[in-house]
């Protein structure tokens, strides 16, 4: 329980081994030669915050700017020592800012957790046990066999087995990756 809190934080990384078998269509061996292994899985994941660490993790973003850090240590120095300024003249302002940048970084945050439950959720044709099986793009697992049609979203990182044209090429475009909207020919390997 504590390595999942740890994982879900971001303090621990998954498990990673140094090396990799994939079996294609998750068909395994038999005989007991298979050693179960954990590999990440398909979900995408672009937002920063969770609802456990968002107040604490903000905060420390917040106060990593140096103008932010001035103002509490300003602040701080008015609450301690017998000034002819009011605290409320530095504190007030300070918690004005911090607030509303909050609100705007977890508004903007929850727009990204939106478009990842998008994504994450889009159908998929996968191979399992032998027959064709539409599923959530999330649940996709290293070793599958992936069908994507005309003009669909690649869902992860593929290898392109077969293609309906002649000469075995695909056109894709990587806008999502690095926004290079242009035509490149990926080209079946034989």
């Amino acid at each position: 329980m504590i390595r999942w809190i740890r994982q879900q934080l971001g303090f621990d990384p998954p498990h990673q081994s140094d090396t990799r078998t994939v079996y294609i269509a998750n068909k395994f061996p038999q005989h007991g030669h298979y050693i179960p292994q954990r590999f990440a899985d398909n979900r995408i994941i672009s937002s920063k915050y969770t609802i456990w660490n968002f107040i604490p993790k903000n905060l420390f973003e917040q106060f990593r700017r140096i103008a932010n850090f001035y103002f509490l240590i300003i602040f701080l120095v008015q609450l301690m020592i017998d000034t002819p300024t009011s605290p409320i003249t530095s504190g007030l302002p300070l918690f004005f800012v911090i607030t509303v940048t909050a609100i705007k970084q977890g508004y903007e945050d929850w727009l990204r957790h939106k478009a990842d439950n998008e994504v994450n959720g889009a159908p998929v044709f996968v191979v399992r046990s032998g027959s064709l099986v539409q599923t959530r793009s999330k649940n996709i697992r290293v070793g599958d066999i992936v069908r994507v049609a005309k003009d669909e979203t690649f869902p992860a990182d593929l290898v392109l087995l077969s293609s309906d044209r002649a000469e075995g090429t695909c056109h894709i475009t990587t806008a999502s990756l690095d926004g290079e909207t242009n035509l490149k020919v990926c080209v079946l390997c034989s």
